[in-house]
């Protein structure tokens, strides 16, 4: 492996010279930096990162915490940060928390451990749990996706609330009456967000709640629970992807007849949802903007710019109707929350 010795012995010029076109902290004539850099790229020399970052009292890293890689929503969001990350030269470190608060804080002290400059996070605690942790990170953080209301920390977020409460509104109008709503972890603010604008929207129609928990196994209990129920909802909405697709498979294998009356609304616009018989309604978040979003907005915390407490970002809501749909049934009975 060539060393910096090796490039400034080809190039001709001493290693204080390859120092100054490697950190820039001198200016070196045009003629002489694009001779060193060839040398560089004929040596296939690397920069050591981590001696540049240990004069500069920075590695050029950020931390990246997912709730649940198994959601493609998270993938999503990777794809805007480590855009960003790159075209500002830093590297990505990515870490989940499998929804565990336990796991989290071990994920968030090994990031701080390696140096990070910064930490984005879909924080696994909620409001109703001790969080003064997350203030005590020695490093800017910057959560997504989840907002931690009463912590000084900045946040990007969606407007999914009024996205549920378009999407409830637009069936209405289909002439559904009937409603059905799977929740998310408790706690979290999304699933406060999304369940305050079915409550909103529903607060005149018959309509019952099922409390998920944002898995795929909650989506499989809310299958089984909807065609238990005594008067099953005609429009369902499921307040995340993974618990969409517990459902939709659960259904499709067990009760194929009554999924075929349904009406869905997933929240994220993943491309299985327009595959499947009946396709599904959603409401498409910018995932990707999410992720450029929150990381442009850590990046200016590293340098000691102030941001916004919290971003919002739009959701666009996209019907998908089935030719063919008994939406009147029966209400008679219906068991209201």
């Amino acid at each position: 492996m060539a060393t910096i010795r090796d490039v400034a012995k080809r190039a001709g010029v001493s290693t204080a010279t390859v120092s100054h076109v490697i950190n820039g902290t001198r200016p070196v004539a045009e003629k002489t930096r694009n001779h060193v850099l060839q040398v560089m790229k004929e040596l296939n020399f690397v920069p050591s990162a981590l001696g540049r970052g240990l004069r500069k009292n920075t590695l050029r890293t950020i931390g990246f915490i997912a709730a649940d890689m198994a959601n493609p929503f998270f993938a999503q969001v990777f794809r805007g940060v480590e855009t960003v990350a790159r075209e500002a030269h830093y590297t990505v470190i990515v870490s989940h928390s499998d929804e565990d608060a336990n796991h989290e804080e071990e994920a968030i002290q090994n990031l701080v451990a390696k140096g990070v400059d910064g930490i984005l996070l879909a924080p696994v605690r909620t409001e109703n749990d001790d969080t003064t942790f997350y203030a005590q990170i020695p490093v800017p953080v910057v959560t997504f996706d989840r907002q931690l209301t009463h912590l000084a920390l900045p946040a990007v977020t969606t407007d999914s609330q009024q996205a549920v409460v378009e999407a409830v509104e637009f069936f209405k109008k289909q002439g559904h009456k009937r409603f059905g709503f799977i929740t998310g972890r408790q706690g979290l603010s999304t699933t406060k967000n999304r369940l305050e604008g079915f409550l909103k929207a529903t607060q005149h129609a018959e309509r019952c709640i099922f409390q998920g928990d944002s898995r795929y196994d909650g989506g499989v209990k809310a299958a089984h629970w909807l065609v238990q129920h005594p008067h099953m909802p005609t429009v369902v909405v499921i307040s995340n992807n993974l618990m969409a697709m517990g459902l939709v498979y659960t259904m499709q294998h067990n009760y194929p007849n009554q999924l075929a009356s349904l009406t869905l609304v997933a929240l994220d616009d993943e491309p299985w949802t327009s595959f499947i018989q009946p396709p599904l309604s959603v409401i498409s978040q910018p995932t990707y903007d999410i992720g450029r979003t929150a990381a442009e907005l850590l990046l200016k915390q590293i340098t000691g710019i102030d941001v916004p407490s919290c971003t919002t970002l739009s959701c666009t809501f996209i019907p998908r109707l089935p030719s063919q749909r008994n939406i009147e049934g029966t209400s008679q009975g219906y068991i209201q929350d």
